[in-house]
């Protein structure tokens, strides 16, 4: 009898069961909280992604707007370590930054960065390397460079009034707005060019060791007379100058056409082209920054006190003389023909490299 009692105990399987149902249950719920968790990361990623290209593409956007507003406004570009701020407007529709930090990277190249968001915190920055490419021949070859045939100067006789050609790097005057003497600085240690730039053996009469200077005080060289040339062709056929001297903060190109005479006063910068048969006559106190192309006959002149800070060039000529023997003293200045990039009609900005950071 305790046999039998055994055996019907052994076949009671009713527990079993429940513990298999136990156990699939389990598994399903498992692999259905998987299924979720997947399904749900899944989302995520494919939402960040999606967010993370809004950013993506705000920031460049970012960057085209940025590259835009440099071509349509004056903006004085950083020439070292102190870098130049912008404010740009933002439409709608998009997000990126509107504040912006112009980073100085080598003569003509800046770079600056553009972050651009989308939702859920997402953001992407580009940094953006641009270049300014000018029309006008970049790069001066002296304080004064004659490319043209016959180059002569005259310089004062006595040695009394310091340089009259100075190829050594002066800074521009630190209010654009001087007067007299206030318009003077003193040359920087920046490297020097030379004095008198010329293509043939100029012929000199004055003191020329008091009134010549740079590194060397003067040289002979190539010829980029067609160069200036082609230019000034270039601004004459697009009406692309005004008659008027540019400031510091709006440089312009002003020319003085055949038979007519700028009478130069005050302040002024940008680019002067002196055409052939017209003429630059400095009155009283007078300071320019930039560039001043003297074609043909195009001549300088006058008793007044005048500093040009920049380059002179002369082109298109068979005999030149550069009469110094008044008060008229060139002066080449790095920073004075760096802010010709800032004449837009002669100047645009390009993007030429970027990154994703």
């Amino acid at each position: 009898m305790q046999l039998k009692r055994e055996h019907i105990v052994m076949k009671n399987e009713k527990g079993i069961v429940l513990v298999v149902v136990i156990m699939l249950m389990a598994v399903l719920v498992l692999l259905g909280t998987t299924a979720i968790m997947v399904t749900t990361t899944d989302m995520k990623i494919s939402s960040n992604y999606r967010e993370g290209t809004r950013a993506f593409y705000n920031a460049d956007a970012g960057v085209e707007t940025v590259i835009a507003y440099l071509r349509t406004n004056n903006v004085t570009y950083p020439t070292g370590t102190t870098p130049t701020t912008i404010t740009v407007s933002c439409p709608s529709g998009y997000s990126f930054n509107t504040s912006v930090v112009i980073n100085y990277v080598a003569a003509g190249s800046y770079k600056f960065q553009m972050t651009g968001t989308g939702y859920n915190n997402a953001s992407e920055t580009i940094e953006a390397f641009i270049k300014k490419v000018s029309l006008y021949p970049e790069g001066a070859d002296g304080a004064v460079a004659m490319y043209g045939g016959g180059p002569a100067v005259q310089f004062k006789v006595g040695g009394g009034g310091g340089y009259a050609i100075d190829g050594h790097d002066y800074p521009v005057p630190s209010d654009p707005n001087c007067n007299g003497s206030a318009c003077e600085t003193t040359a920087s240690g920046l490297p020097a060019v030379p004095g008198l730039f010329t293509v043939m053996s100029p012929t000199i009469t004055g003191n020329e060791a008091a009134h010549l200077g740079g590194v060397p005080t003067k040289t002979l060289g190539a010829s980029r007379e067609t160069e200036y040339n082609d230019f000034v062709n270039y601004v004459l056929a697009n009406n692309i100058y005004q008659t008027a001297l540019g400031t510091r903060t709006n440089p312009a190109i002003t020319v003085i056409p055949n038979g007519t005479t700028l009478n130069g006063t005050g302040n002024g910068a940008g680019i002067i082209i002196v055409d052939n048969g017209g003429s630059l006559q400095v009155i009283g106190n007078f300071e320019y920054e930039g560039l001043v192309i003297l074609r043909g006959n195009g001549r300088v002149f006058g008793a007044g006190t005048g500093n040009i800070y920049g380059s002179i060039i002369t082109i298109g000529h068979t005999a030149k003389l550069i009469d110094l023997t008044g008060s008229i003293n060139m002066f080449y200045s790095s920073v004075a023909l760096s802010n010709l990039s800032n004449i837009n009609s002669i100047n645009t900005t390009q993007r030429v490299a970027w990154r994703n950071i």
